[in-house]
């Protein structure tokens, strides 16, 4: 996941950061059952394990002969099963009534594929605030590293005229 970017993302004010999560609310026509909206909370990142695991639900939801999956099927496979480690909360419609069914098992497939953009970006943006963290702190130390050095310069510098002066007194 690492790999992804976006230059958008920053802009995204409707995800709002907290930590490792992100809050995001919905507020969307469907293309068959109306308006869906309520509030979504995602992991900003999955651990390696979860990766795998979804990874696994992937491939079975696409079966043992992904070659003859559609690209439609490998997508919705795709955003269902990362979806299923990356939303914390949600609202009660994305909860499935079929125990044995993924959550997000909706029949408006543009709510989805807005969950699943929602979700990725909380990561894209989360990795680019850690970031600028990293990059502040980073130029802080190097600030502080260069006043250092100058005043040890500066050090060196009055010490060497004091031992001129203290030469010069013999």
């Amino acid at each position: 996941m690492s790999d992804i970017k976006d230059s958008n993302v920053d802009e995204r004010s409707d995800i709002i950061l907290d930590g490792n999560t992100a809050t995001w609310s919905l507020n969307l026509d469907g293309e068959i059952h109306g308006t869906y909206s309520g509030t979504f909370r995602f992991n900003c990142y999955l651990s390696p394990l979860k990766q795998i695991a979804a990874n696994r639900e992937y491939r079975e939801l696409i079966g043992p002969n992904p070659t003859f999956a559609s690209e439609h099927e490998t997508f919705l496979a795709y955003a269902l099963t990362q979806l299923k480690y990356r939303i914390v909360t949600a609202p009660p419609f994305w909860a499935s009534q079929n125990q044995s069914a993924f959550a997000g098992d909706i029949a408006d497939e543009n709510v989805i594929s807005a969950v699943l953009d929602a979700a990725i970006s909380s990561e894209v943006k989360y990795r680019a605030s850690l970031k600028k963290k990293r990059d502040a702190a980073t130029q802080r130390a190097k600030s502080a590293t260069e006043n250092l050095m100058k005043e040890e310069k500066e050090g060196e510098r009055v010490a060497n005229e004091d031992e001129e002066f203290d030469d010069g007194d013999l």
